[in-house]
């Protein structure tokens, strides 16, 4: 039995240091910015969340803290991993792969594809008055309304097998069957790329199933992704531009949930819907690290490091990420979610402002109340619903007023941050400058 304390040290170690102890490349310093996998390679299938401490390979779908990172590597047991990581065995650099070919990696892409379009071909609609009914009732206990409008980018299916690959396994098995949404992410010219898809379960407050690995009891993630999601999007709306020289709005979210809730919230606004999938596909890569001004990792010796996060200028060598079209629009609305580091969320939203203004847009940031999504806005609007005059009478937020409050308010001075990062704050206006009805 190895001690609980002993377990501990190893799983706050920092992921940082451990990956790079294996043998990942330095720019996994970055948070998000992917790099070969220290195992199978590729060329950005691994990444770490500082924040969490914890790795992704996407190819392999491993994934967890530094000793499920050490046991990935290795292919070693949960007693071996801690020995290495606790200086009772040396920590070992990995024995990657030979790296695949281009023209291997693109048969590996189109497998993939291919197998996306089939889960995708097998579901369903999602209009009630076609038969669907899941993504209506997941909207409905999320308090989103179900759309007047059609959205061809989304389907339902009543039985989908969750596969899995356990930590040093070599087969995956379907640990989890159930109703999921099912997403189609499609590139800018509209080819098929990849499917989303969120398992769901209604006895949850959120909605989304609650499944777990049946050899270590870690809770996965009830979203993943078939296919491809780099540069990809969610088509959720697409009203036509208008002539020349206006060219409507686009608003682009992180998620669907997102997206659609603060279409609800600003239910008087017609405008383009999008879903990036993540912060890293919408912000791109990034030019620099900052340091983060609280949050700290312990590096293998002991010592405490402020940790550094993606900076807010981007690298614009990077044209795997989201590319929209700056003729498409006339306005970009970037949706910030305030329910994560904020330090961190903040410097991957300007960059992703600074990479679309570079490209040619009107870019702009609502942000969320800190502490909340844009869904934990519409929730709390419906909360307060007046049973008298029928309307929503929520508190004032941050940058989610109704339209008509949309007016632009007296110059504020910008507050730095610890690290000279702008703070950005929906109080500054930024917003109301920009969707004032004309």
């Amino acid at each position: 039995m190895i001690p609980a304390e002993t377990v501990s040290r190893a799983r706050d170690m920092s992921i940082v240091d451990v990956a790079l102890a294996l043998g990942a490349a330095e720019a996994v310093k970055i948070d998000e910015r992917g790099v070969p996998c220290p195992v199978c390679g590729g060329r950005d299938r691994f990444s770490i969340d500082k924040a969490k401490n914890v790795f992704l390979c996407r190819t392999s779908t491993a994934g967890g803290d530094p000793i499920a990172l050490v046991q990935h590597v290795h292919q070693c047991s949960f007693a071996e991993a801690i020995e290495q990581l606790t200086g009772e065995k040396p920590l070992a650099t990995a024995k990657r792969a030979p790296e695949q070919s281009d023209a291997d990696k693109n048969v590996w892409r189109e497998k993939a594809r291919r197998r996306a379009w089939r889960i995708w071909q097998n579901g369903a609609p999602i209009e009630p008055e076609r038969g669907g009914h899941w993504v209506r009732d997941y909207f409905s206990l999320r308090a989103i309304p179900f759309p007047a409008w059609k959205i061809k980018a989304l389907r339902e299916v009543s039985a989908l097998p969750y596969w899995h690959r356990a930590k040093g396994g070599d087969e995956f098995k379907v640990i989890h069957t159930g109703p999921a949404m099912m997403a189609a992410i499609t590139r800018p010219d509209g080819h098929f790329i990849g499917v989303h898809r969120t398992w769901l379960d209604f006895s949850r407050a959120n909605g989304k199933a609650a499944i777990a690995d049946p050899d270590s009891d870690d809770v996965l993630d009830a979203k993943k992704v078939e296919g491809s999601q780099k540069g990809g999007k969610i088509v959720l709306r697409f009203i036509e531009p208008l002539t020349e020289p206006l060219g409507g709005v686009c608003v682009l979210g992180e998620g669907i949930e997102t997206v659609l809730s603060w279409a609800a919230i600003n239910a008087g606004m017609d405008a383009t819907l999008l879903c990036g999938l993540n912060i890293g596909n919408i912000a791109g890569k990034a030019a620099e690290m900052i340091p983060h001004p609280s949050l700290t990792m312990t590096d293998r010796i002991g010592r405490k490091r402020r940790q550094k996060v993606g900076g807010h200028e981007p690298d614009l060598s990077d044209t795997d990420c989201l590319q929209i079209p700056a003729d498409d629009f006339e306005r970009l609305i970037l949706l910030g979610d305030s329910d994560s580091d904020r330090f961190t969320t903040q410097a991957a939203m300007l960059r992703a402002r600074n990479r679309f203004e570079l490209t040619g847009h009107d870019a702009v940031i609502d942000w969320a109340p800190d502490g909340q999504d844009f869904n934990d806005v519409l929730r709390e609007m419906r909360r307060t619903l007046s049973p008298l005059e029928g309307e929503m009478s929520a508190k004032p937020t941050e940058g989610v007023a109704r339209r008509e409050a949309l007016a632009p308010p007296a110059s504020q001075p910008v507050e730095p941050t610890p690290s000279g990062l702008p703070a950005i704050s929906p109080s500054r206006g930024e917003i109301r400058r920009t969707v004032r009805a004309s």
